[in-house]
C-alpha cells in the first residue's frame, strides 16, 4: 500500500491469510501504526515492510513522536516475522526493550532492516539485537551524516555486489566491531590481551553498521565468535579510527565495505585476520600516503583470495615494492581520484586483472612493460577494461608510441579511448586528434634525424680528415704517440756525424756536385757527402753508402730522369734511404725531383716519404724559391 493519509484501527482484521505486509508513505504516527497489527499477533508472515511510515518529514524531538518504547512494539515482537525493515520513518530513539526481549523473534527473525533513521544513543545498546539467534541480516545504517555514497565496484563486476546493495533478502550486513563494551572474562584463543569478545548468532550472514557511530577507536584486539557463516561486512562512514588493533574469527568473511572511515593510523597487520575476504572497499579512508608507499605490500599480504579492492579518494601516490604480489586473484582494482602519475605495481603480480580504474589521477603516459602487461591480460582474461579519464595525458612528440598503442590495443578504454592530453606545444588536445601518427613523425622526429645526420656527416668528415693525416702524417703520427708513452727522445742535427747526405746520377752529376753542394755548403753552412767525393775507394760501395745514410741528418734525393731509370746504384740509394726512416726522425728523406720526371717516381718512394718533403723544381737551377724549400727540409 503506498500514499494512504488515513487508515482505521480494524483495517487488518479481515486479513486472516496475510503473510506479507508493505507499507509505503503512510502519513500517520508510527506508533499508532504498530497498535494496527495487533491482528497478526500469535500468526506467522514472511515479511514486514514499512517506508516513510510517519506523521513528520523531518528530525522529532517531542517524547512519543519519534521514540519507540515497549507499549508501542507489543504487538509487533509477537508475531513470528522472517524479514522486518524500518525506513525512513524519522525514528530518533528505540528504547533497549523495545525490540531486544521477545522470544518470538528470537525465533523466528532472520531478517531485520531499520536503515535511514536518525538514531541517537549509544551504539553498544546494537548488540542486543544479536540476542536473535536465529538472525541472518542485520542493518541498522544512515542514522547520521551527510551519506556520501562510494561507488567501488560497478554493476557489471558481478551480481553480488550490485545485489547486496538493493535486496533486502541478500545479505548487506557487517560484523560489529562498534559493539565494544561487550567484555568476557575469558579471552578466546589467538587473542592477545587486551581482546574484546564478540558474539554473533551462528546463523548471521550480513550486518550493515555504516553512518550509524560517531566516533570508535580500533585500538584493541578483537575475537567475533560464531562468526563462521558472516560472509558481509558493511561500516561504511561510521568513524572508526586508530586501526592498529587485531581482529580474529573473521575469516569467513567474503566482502568489507569500510570506506569512509579514518584510517591514518593503520597497522600492517590489521587485515590478516580476514584470510578469506574477496571484496574490500577502502574509499576515502584518509590511508597515509607515505604507509602505503612502505606497507602496502605487508597490508594486503594475507588477502590471498581477494578478488576486488576500492582504494579510490585517499590521495595516495605510491605503492611499496611487491604490492599484490600474494594477491593473483585480483580481478578489479579502483585506484581512481587518487595522486599516481604511473601505473603504481607490477601487472604481472595480478594475472586475473580484468578491471583497473585510475580515473581522476595525475597519470601523463603508461610505460613500455606496462602497456606489454595490459595487452597481455587482455589475451589472457578474454578482455580487459581500463578506465583513464580525468588525466591529463601526454600526446606530445615523446609520447608517440603510447598514443599509437591507445590507438591499437586490445584494452577496452573508457569514453571510446578519447583523453585530454597536452601536445608538443603545451596546448590542451584530445587524443583522437592525433590519431594520423603518420603526419606527427616528421615535425616530432624531423629535428631528431637531422641532428643525427648532421653528426654522422661529422664523423665522416672527421674519420676522413684523420685518415688523411695519417697518411700524410704517418712518421710524425707515430712519434707523437711514441712520445707519449715514454723513453722515446726524437734525434737532433747534432746526433749526427754528417748534415746531408746526397744522393745522384753518375750521369747527372753537375747540378748536386756543384751548385747544389755550393749551396749547401757555403750557404747553409751544411756538411754534405758525396759518393764521388767522401766514398773511399777501400770501402765496398753498397756498404760505404749504406754507413753513409745513417750517420746523415738527411738524406736529399735527386731525382733526374738519368737516376730514376738508369743505374741500379741509384735504386739502391733510393731504397736504403727508404729503410733510413724511423719515427726518431721523421722527414729524414727529402725527395727533389723536375716536373717531367714526376711519374716516374716510384710507388714506393711517393708511400715511404711525406709530400710536404717531395720538393718540385721546374729546373735544375739554385733560385730563391729552391733555396728557401732547401732551407726549410734540411736545416
Amino acid at each position: 500500500m503506498r500514499d494512504i493519509v488515513n487508515i482505521s484501527q480494524q483495517v487488518f482484521e479481515p486479513l486472516k491469510s496475510l503473510t506479507s505486509l508493505q507499507i509505503s508513505n503512510l502519513k500517520t504516527d508510527l506508533q499508532y501504526f504498530l497498535t494496527l497489527l495487533k491482528p497478526f499477533v500469535g500468526r506467522n508472515m514472511s515479511e514486514i515492510f514499512l517506508d516513510s511510515v510517519s506523521m513528520h518529514r523531518k528530525k522529532v524531538y517531542q517524547i512519543t513522536k519519534g521514540f519507540l518504547g515497549v507499549k508501542d512494539t507489543k504487538y509487533l515482537v509477537n508475531i513470528c516475522l522472517n524479514s522486518f525493515t524500518l525506513i525512513n520513518s524519522y525514528i530518533t530513539y528505540i528504547y533497549p526493550n523495545a525490540m531486544g526481549g521477545s522470544p518470538v523473534w528470537r525465533s523466528c527473525l532472520r531478517n531485520l532492516k531499520i536503515s535511514d533513521n536518525p538514531l541517537e544513543g549509544s551504539s553498544s545498546e546494537l548488540y542486543r539485537l544479536l540476542n536473535y539467534k536465529n538472525l541472518e541480516t542485520i542493518t541498522v545504517n544512515n542514522a547520521f551524516r551527510g551519506c556520501n555514497r562510494f561507488e567501488e565496484f560497478p554493476s557489471f563486476m558481478g551480481a553480488n555486489i550490485s545485489k547486496v546493495a538493493s535486496s533486502s533478502e541478500i545479505p548487506v550486513g557487517v560484523t560489529k566491531v562498534q559493539m565494544n563494551k561487550v567484555y568476557n572474562n575469558t579471552l578466546a584463543q589467538n587473542c592477545t590481551s587486551p581482546c574484546q569478545i564478540i558474539t554473533v548468532p551462528k546463523n548471521l550472514k550480513s550486518i550493515n553498521f555504516g553512518r550509524l557511530i560517531n566516533s570508535l577507536p580500533l585500538d584493541k584486539n578483537l575475537q567475533f565468535v560464531g562468526a563462521e557463516n558472516l560472509e558481509y561486512a558493511n561500516v561504511e562512514d561510521s568513524g572508526f579510527h586508530t586501526c592498529v588493533g587485531n581482529i580474529h574469527g573473521l575469516t569467513s568473511l567474503k566482502t568489507v565495505v569500510f570506506s569512509g572511515n579514518k584510517m591514518r593510523d593503520l597497522s600492517e597487520t590489521f587485515f590478516d585476520g580476514f584470510s578469506g575476504l574477496e571484496t574490500l572497499a577502502l574509499s576515502k579512508c584518509l590511508i597515509q600516503r607515505d604507509f602505503m608507499a612502505f606497507h602496502s605490500h605487508r597490508l594486503f599480504q594475507n588477502l590471498k583470495e581477494l578478488r576486488q579492492l576500492g582504494l579510490s579518494f585517499n590521495s595516495l601516490n605510491a605503492f611499496s615494492n611487491a604490492t599484490f604480489s600474494f594477491n593473483s586473484n585480483l580481478q578489479f582494482l579502483n585506484l581512481s581520484d587518487n595522486q599516481f602519475n604511473y601505473l603504481p605495481f607490477n601487472l604481472k603480480h595480478t594475472p586475473e586483472l580484468r578491471v583497473f580504474d585510475v580515473t581522476n589521477n595525475s597519470i601523463i603516459t603508461i610505460n613500455v612493460d606496462a602497456r606489454h602487461e595490459l595487452d597481455r591480460l587482455a589475451l589472457r582474461n578474454g578482455g580487459f577494461r581500463l578506465f583513464l579519464r580525468g588525466n591529463i595525458l601526454s600526446c606530445g612528440c615523446s609520447d608517440l608510441l603510447f598514443l599509437q598503442w591507445l590507438k591499437n590495443t586490445l584494452v577496452e578504454l573508457d569514453q571510446g579511448g578519447n583523453f585530454s592530453c597536452i601536445d608538443k606545444d603545451g596546448e590542451r588536445s584530445y587524443t583522437l586528434c592525433h590519431q594520423d601518427l603518420e603526419s606527427l613523425w616528421r615535425p616530432c622526429w624531423g629535428q631528431y634525424f637531422l641532428s643525427i645526420a648532421v653528426i654522422i656527416v661529422c664523423l665522416y668528415v672527421i674519420v676522413f680528415f684523420i685518415v688523411f693525416l695519417y697518411i700524410k702524417r704517418k712518421t710524425f703520427i707515430i712519434t707523437y704517440f711514441l712520445q707519449l708513452l715514454g723513453h722515446f727522445h726524437l734525434r737532433s742535427r747534432q746526433d749526427y756525424k754528417i748534415d746531408v747526405f746526397l744522393g745522384y746520377s753518375d750521369t747527372d752529376y753537375r747540378f748536386p756536385c756543384q751548385d747544389l753542394r755550393a749551396y749547401l755548403e757555403d750557404t747553409l753552412k751544411l756538411t754534405t757527402f758525396l759518393n764521388d767525393r767522401d766514398l773511399l775507394a777501400t770501402l765496398n760501395k753498397a756498404s760505404g753508402i749504406v754507413e753513409a745514410i745513417n750517420s746523415s741528418w738527411r738524406v736529399l734525393l735527386v731525382c733526374s730522369e738519368g737516376f730514376l731509370k738508369d743505374e741500379d746504384w741509384s735504386l739502391f740509394t733510393m731504397r736504403s734511404a727508404m729503410y733510413a726512416q724511423s719515427p726518431a726522425n721523421p722527414g729524414r728523406v727529402v725527395v727533389m725531383v723536375h716536373q717531367r720526371c714526376l711519374r716516374l717516381l716510384p710507388t714506393e718512394l711517393l708511400s715511404a716519404v711525406e709530400e710536404d718533403n717531395i720538393l718540385v723544381v721546374s729546373e735544375w737551377k739554385i733560385s730563391y724559391e729552391m733555396g728557401e724549400m732547401l732551407r726549410t727540409r734540411l736545416s
